[in-house]
């Protein structure tokens, strides 16, 4: 998987300098360990940081050129034994290589057949045409900006916003959802409100058209599109387990060397680093928890099920420390003085490295810097897992989805051994299907909410509707089409780059997320347990107390007491964070009189979570805009 990007221009209206260039191409560099530019007949600038993660794998040239295209590709293919066979293809050819082969022999629809992490361009002289697109489920990251005259593409979202000519204006829906804790869903949408995503699953051509760049995007998988109906529940079940082992294999196999694997106690992380161990391959776990020796056990404590699947598997685990800081020693510091930027260690982490305002960004990150110093390329996550394949399920997505023998049974069964059964059932699908029912359609909205931050006529400019609801516990199918993973994908990918580790997704293959959301819903609502396929798919390898996880786990991190906060330190912090906001590119959106009254009132435990709320929106305020400002300062 490598770093991409490029420039396509209309020669009568070029507005790009050469510096913008050497900036578009510093923000990818991370992403590997070779760089190769090439210009092509004036119009096209193509570059690649190129990056390999087998140490026997065939290498290829960063640019490649094929029958007078060009193309650069980030690729980590999973069936290349497949293709090959299917094009008639020679084995010394790299991933790359292979890919744009069987592009140009079967075209951008056969993608569908692909199986991997990619994302590439591809530009033809000849028609003046550039075609961008990504892997079924966007796990590889590709952002564009596109004007009437220019288009810029990038793998790291800062290499276009680092262009001098790039509108980095932000994103209204984006703000106002972020602020007012409500939910903006989308594949292509961004912070920035013309700076996009190539669309997952999907294939971009953009050709000069009456003078003017015009693109359009076609789509060649959905997941989901078909229904799958087998003959009976333990096929369901071997079915489940068998693609999503082939799936770990699959991946263990194109990665040389040590790996690392979070660990979390929960389902997802568990069976892939358990399917890890027992397909014969080490690797460094990894907790997002601190040690016990440093923070005791909580109740329901996650590190208690990682205690357990260690002693089963004969593993070991490595566990945050309580304090853990991201320096200036660290792999992030040195790839950015390597594009030329000195870190600000007395900056915020998210200022400090010029990151996006992203979540789990130190976690992440500290996961991926340990696992780097093991000498690890990569790290298994269970991203994915919960959002379609264990899926957190619900009654009423059996009632939602229509299968109301299968929803009633259910209702039924839950009363089994009371008295006046019959009315208890009536009682119980009652506040099911209308308490329940309204309360996962009815809007989302966040517990952290900070709308008094923004201007009552910028939300109703662009947040007029009350907000969308979140399909994730009764229609994963709609959850997972309408880009439900970005939440992490695009973190990962980005911090993984920078800390020397890349993050692989198992459940996140194509073809376990298509089986998973196309099955019957009541698989995984079944005999008063939730997740029911996947639990009894993997049920054999489970610790008990894996098994019978039933809800959230408890992190480490809530069993510290938290002590009365140091009220002039906190006006201070208040004060400091207001003063940082650029009133200017703040001035539609901030109700900056508001924020400037909040900077002034000083610490009251009546307010704390709505302090909280605002430090968190001003935090994001800042990241997007220190993004901005630093990225076009190498």
């Amino acid at each position: 998987m490598s770093g991409i990007y490029g420039v396509l221009i209309h020669l009568d209206k070029r507005t790009y300098v050469e510096a913008d260039i050497d900036r578009l191409a510093r923000w990818n560099k991370a992403y590997g360990v070779t760089v190769e530019q090439k210009c092509v007949q004036e119009k096209v600038y193509l570059g690649c940081s190129y990056e390999k993660y087998s140490e026997t794998a065939p290498v290829s040239s960063p640019v490649l050129v094929r029958n007078g295209k060009y193309a650069v590709l980030d690729v980590l293919l999973y069936n290349r034994a497949e293709l090959l066979e299917k094009g008639r293809f020679s084995d010394a050819l790299s991933d790359e290589e292979l890919l744009f082969d069987y592009i140009e022999k079967f075209g951008f629809a056969s993608l569908e057949q692909v199986n991997g992490d990619f994302a590439g361009a591809v530009y033809d002289p000849e028609r003046e045409m550039l075609t961008l697109f990504r892997d079924h489920m966007g796990v590889r990251p590709l952002f564009y900006y596109m004007t009437e005259n220019e288009l810029v593409f990038s793998t790291d979202i800062r290499g276009p916003i680092s262009m001098q000519g790039t509108d980095a204006s932000v994103n209204g829906k984006w703000l106002c959802s972020k602020l007012a804790g409500t939910i903006y869903s989308g594949t292509e949408n961004t912070e920035f409100a013309n700076i996009f995503c190539v669309k997952p699953a999907s294939y971009m051509i953009i050709t000069l058209q009456e003078g003017i760049l015009q693109a359009k995007t076609t789509a060649y998988w959905q997941a989901g599109r078909k229904k799958v109906r087998l003959a009976s529940e333990a096929a369901y079940i071997e079915r489940m387990r068998e693609l999503i082992t082939d799936s770990v294999q699959r991946r263990l196999d194109v990665i040389s060397g040590p790996m690392g694997a979070e660990l979390s106690g929960g389902l997802d992380s568990s069976v892939i680093d358990i399917l890890i161990h027992r397909l014969g391959r080490e690797a460094v776990y990894v907790s997002w928890s601190a040690s016990p020796e440093e923070i005791p056990y909580a109740e329901a404590d996650e590190r208690l099920i990682v205690e357990d699947i260690c002693k089963q598997e004969n593993i070991s685990c490595h566990y945050r420390g309580k304090v853990t800081r991201i320096g200036k020693d660290s792999v992030i510091a040195d790839k950015m003085r390597d594009i030329g930027m000195e870190p600000d260690v007395n900056a915020g982490f998210y200022r400090r490295y010029v990151f996006p305002p992203y979540i789990n960004t130190l976690q992440i990150c500290q996961v991926a810097q340990y696992v780097n110093n093991q000498g690890c390329k990569v790290v298994f996550t269970g991203h994915g897992g919960d959002e379609g394949v264990s899926h957190r399920s619900s009654p009423y997505e059996m009632f939602y989805n229509r299968e109301y023998k299968h929803y009633f049974q259910y209702m039924w069964d839950s009363t089994r051994g009371e008295r006046h059964r019959l009315y208890k059932t009536i009682i119980r699908c009652h506040k099911n299907l209308f308490d329940t029912g309204k309360k996962v359609r009815s809007p989302f909205v966040s517990v952290f909410v900070a709308r008094a931050m923004l201007k009552k006529d910028y939300v109703n400019m662009h947040y007029r509707d009350k907000g969308e609801s979140n399909p994730f516990h009764y229609d994963p199918k709609m959850y997972v089409r309408n880009g439900g993973s970005r939440n992490r994908l695009d973190v990962v990918a980005l911090l993984g780059a920078y800390c020397g580790a890349r993050y692989i997704a198992p459940y996140l293959d194509y073809r376990v997320i298509d089986y998973a959301v196309s099955i019957p819903r009541h698989m995984y609502t079944k005999n008063q347990k939730s997740r029911y396929i996947f639990r009894e798919a993997f049920k054999d390898i489970m610790p008990k107390s894996l098994y019978e996880l039933t809800g959230k786990e408890d992190t480490s991190w809530r069993n510290i007491e938290k002590g009365e906060p140091d009220v002039v330190e906190y006006l201070e912090r208040k004060q400091r964070l207001f003063g940082m906001l650029d009133r200017e590119y703040w001035s539609e959106s901030l109700d900056m009189e508001y924020l400037e009254k909040w900077s002034k009132q000083p610490y009251d435990n009546a307010n704390e979570a709505l302090d909280m709320a605002i430090f968190g929106g001003i935090d994001n305020c800042l990241s997007l805009q220190n993004l901005i400002s630093f990225s076009r300062q190498i």
